[in-house]
Order: C-alpha cells, then sequence, then structure tokens
C-alpha cells in the first residue's frame, strides 16, 4: 500500500505563485493527486484535458483533482491554459516527491517506439508538445487519497511516457473513495 501521510507537510508553490500544503489539500475531501511526466508534454496535455469532462462528477463528490509537474511557477501556469484545466497545479523543483510515490525515471520508457503510435494520433488531435520542463526521463503517476490523507484507495504508475490513466477511471476511483471517506469535521 501507498503512503501518502509522509507529505503531509511539504509545500509547494501553484501556478499563482501560492503556498500549498498537501494536508490541507485533503482536509475536506478525497483527491487524486496526478504526477505529471513533464508540464510541456502532449501526453499531460491530454491526461489534463481527459478530466475536463468529469470535472462537475468529480466537484459534486466532494473531491478534486491536483495536477503536480517538476518546473516553475510560470511553465505550470502555461500548462493549465494549453490543458484548459480547472484543477489546481502544483510545482516542484526536483524530483523528491516522484521518488518519494515510487514513480519511475527511466530513459527507454520515455524515447520507446511503443509511445510513437499514441503521440502521432496526438497530433492529429491537434494536441501537441510545446516546452521540455523538469526531468526528461522522468515518468508519471496518480494517487487516490480519502479525505484527511488516511489511505490511497487507488494508484497507477506509468511504465512509459504515453501511460496515462483517462480522466474517468481516476473519477471514478475519485467518487468512490468519497463513499468510503469519514464526513469532514465542522466546526
Amino acid at each position: 500500500m501507498t503512503r501518502i501521510d509522509i507529505m503531509a507537510n511539504e509545500r509547494l508553490l501553484d501556478d499563482r505563485h501560492h503556498l500549498h500544503e498537501f494536508q490541507e489539500l485533503w482536509a475536506d475531501g478525497p483527491v487524486a493527486f496526478v504526477f505529471l511526466r513533464q508540464f510541456g508534454s502532449a501526453f499531460a496535455v491530454r491526461q489534463a484535458q481527459s478530466f475536463n469532462e468529469h470535472y462537475d462528477e468529480i466537484t459534486a463528490a466532494g473531491a478534486k483533482v491536483v495536477f503536480i509537474g517538476l518546473g516553475t511557477s510560470i511553465q505550470g501556469f502555461t500548462f493549465r491554459k494549453r490543458s484548459q484545466t480547472r484543477s489546481l497545479v502544483l510545482t516542484t523543483h526536483d524530483r523528491t516527491l516522484y521518488r518519494t510515490m515510487g514513480l519511475w525515471r527511466y530513459r527507454g520508457g520515455t524515447i520507446a517506439l511503443s509511445n510513437l503510435r499514441t503521440w502521432v494520433g496526438l497530433m492529429h488531435e491537434g494536441v501537441y508538445p510545446y516546452q521540455r520542463t523538469g526531468d526528461r526521463y522522468q515518468l508519471g503517476g496518480a494517487f487516490v487519497v480519502t479525505t484527511g490523507g488516511g489511505e490511497v484507495t487507488w494508484d497507477f504508475r506509468a511504465h512509459k511516457a504515453s501511460d496515462i490513466v483517462p480522466g474517468r477511471d481516476i473519477a471514478r476511483a475519485l467518487v468512490a473513495a468519497a463513499l468510503r471517506s469519514p464526513a469532514p469535521v465542522t466546526t
């Protein structure tokens, strides 16, 4: 089982230069932390776009999606604009959180021919890579955490650059986590 509690006090900047602590993000409901391969990756943009059609379903369940990427706040802002996501975009300057969550850094997974078909398909749909950010060999992943950060109920770790989880799968996992989560305490 993946442990998320060790990240509770980690603080990251969002794409608008505001500081966020992980424990604040899961205080009111379940959260999907989506670690992006790169902000400029066509695969990352497509993944963020796939959440847009499930945004209302996710927020209705009291849940949220948070994208995390290697880079600067400006690069995160550009990513949010290009993907047209309404979700929070956090930035980190190093791979520490990626290593903590057991996400691979694998050269063969990023330049493999197995990515080519998906990449060409994205280009035909009008989704292009636009800027290399962070670590070119870092792979992504996603983790759904219950309210209060007590448990990771669903996780995914990419083995190649084109491994992206469709938004509908994470939306389902968030709804299931919302059903498992205790109601937030209000005072």
